[in-house]
């Protein structure tokens, strides 16, 4: 009777064992189908999201360059001055154009230096920045007077000049005299682009450069407070018009435009960074291009 009472104990045990075994198998099988369905349906959702955001490349520069988004009020928020809007459900679109920028390339050094007195930055600050952005760009090794050449860099273990033209936005970020405070770093980034071929207008720029531009005080103002407030059609029937001080400020568009599109699909974010340009003299190469920008 012992004997039978421990063979059937032991034949518990042993079914027990197998069904624990059997449940963690068939648990752990479930918990990978599990998280094989999440992953399919984020694949699906971020290949919907770039499918999108490719589709909405096409769309807004037929907007742009059919002009039909003056022409319906669902583009109310439609703007060239960087102010990001809502384009569709999960989408929202943002607009430069260029000539609202300074260029780091072809610098304009007088609208430059005012655009730091304006915010903030002293005759120091302003004169080692502007003299190290040339040295850092131009052909010789001869140093500037607030500015540094090769030898400076190489003490401290940084990239040596470019002597040349800039190739991105971020090598403003090794030069001397880029400021170490947070607020102003930002606002330099923000207020350049590596190439523009019109000149500056304010009509385009973010407040903080608008501060910058050779127009009456009172203009000045009322284009500052027109920006923030977004109030891009007042700027149109103010600015508009052929005035001696406002010849030369016109909402007439370059042909350089930088977009930013984010998609966002549920948990899937889809980013276009690019610049959209036309030119009638590019032969044999097409009328209108685009092309990826990095930064």
């Amino acid at each position: 009777m012992y004997d039978l009472n421990r063979q059937k104990g032991v034949a518990l045990i042993t079914v027990l064992l197998v069904v624990a075994i059997l449940s963690w198998v068939v648990s752990y099988f479930i918990g990978k189908t599990q998280q094989n369905i999440e992953l399919a349906g984020l694949q699906k959702d971020r290949v919907m999201a770039e499918i999108q955001a490719d589709s909405l490349v096409d769309e807004l520069m037929f907007l742009h360059y059919s002009k039909q988004y003056a022409q319906d009020e669902k583009y109310e928020g439609w703007n060239y001055r960087g102010q990001e809007f809502e384009f569709a459900d999960g989408a929202t679109v943002k607009f430069q154009d260029t000539q609202g920028k300074l260029s780091v390339i072809n610098l304009n050094e007088l609208i430059f230096k005012r655009f730091l007195f304006a915010n903030g930055f002293d005759d120091r600050e302003v004169s080692r920045f502007v003299d190290c952005l040339a040295d850092w760009q131009d052909a010789d090794s001869l140093k500037r007077l607030d500015g540094e050449e090769e030898t400076y860099y190489l003490e401290l273990g940084l990239p040596q000049p470019r002597n040349t033209k800039a190739q991105s936005i971020t090598e403003l970020k090794l030069i001397c005299g880029f400021p170490e405070d947070e607020h102003k770093r930002a606002m330099i980034l923000k207020n350049f682009n590596l190439y523009s071929s019109g000149a500056f207008n304010p009509l385009f720029a973010d407040v903080s450069l608008i501060k910058a531009a050779k127009l009456p005080q009172d203009r000045k103002q009322m284009l500052m407070e027109m920006a923030r407030s977004g109030r891009v059609k007042e700027a149109q029937r103010l600015f508009g018009i052929n005035q001696s001080d406002m010849s030369l400020t016109t909402l007439q568009l370059s042909r350089d435009i930088e977009l930013q599109i984010i998609v966002n699909n549920n948990t899937a974010q889809a980013r276009r960074n690019i610049v959209f340009s036309y030119n009638l003299r590019y032969k044999p190469r097409p009328i209108l291009q685009y092309w990826r920008w990095s930064e």
